[in-house]
Parts: C-alpha cells; structure tokens; sequence
C-alpha cells in the first residue's frame, strides 16, 4: 500500500485519480483528505510541504447523524467551512471506517492534525 506523509503524518493512499491529479489519503480511521498537486479544481489553497498538495479538502466520519454537530463545530473553529449541503452527513465515499460524513473545505495542515487528535 502506497503511503505519503501529510503534515507529518504518514497517510495511507486509498485511491488516486485517473489522471494522477488528486490523491484519497487516510489519515486515521475518522480523517481522510482528498489532495491536488495542481489545483485545477480551484479549491482554496492551503498547501501542504510535506506531501507537495497545493490544495486539499477533509473528511471527517462519523457514526451515526448525531455526531454531526459535535464535528462542525470542532471543524469550524478550525477555520473550517462547507458549501452548499457539505454539512450534511452522506454515506462515506472518503472515510472508509464510518458508515456517514462530512465534508470540511478551508482547514490548515495544523487544523486536521488537531481534529484527528480530538476524540
């Protein structure tokens, strides 16, 4: 299994495009991001040096519906955000070990260190 280091932390690669512009990488069972290394999805820049990702967007799972506003709000104080329904739980594509999740735009490298310390 491919793996790549994200602010430190060594990810487990679960999926690459097609293309080889975005990669899905776990980063525990809870957070997973989904990184570009050119940004032609133009989503907010928040680069990550040690993976070489000019952009990335989080995934946080969650058991069940309920969670979902303990993990906004965790988020958000991060500096997190979603558009449009990303604050939702949908059923996981990204976070693998959890059946529902959510979609965080806008964290730093920092800020997804620190949820994926948070229990």
């Amino acid at each position: 299994m491919e793996t790549i280091n994200f602010a430190g932390i060594k990810g487990k690669v679960i999926q690459s495009s097609p293309h080889g512009n975005y990669l899905v990488v776990s980063l525990s069972d809870r957070i997973s991001i989904t990184g570009t290394f050119s940004n032609q999805f133009n989503w907010e820049e928040s680069e990550d040096e040690t993976s070489g990702f000019l952009s990335f967007i989080t995934y946080i799972g969650l058991r069940s519906q309920h969670e979902a506003e303990t993990w906004l709000k965790r988020a958000v104080i991060r500096g997190g955000y979603f558009q449009g329904e990303e604050d939702i739980p949908r059923k996981s594509k990204r976070v693998k070990s959890f059946p529902f999740e959510i979609k965080v735009r806008g964290l730093s490298p920092q800020s997804v260190l620190e949820l994926i310390n948070l229990k």
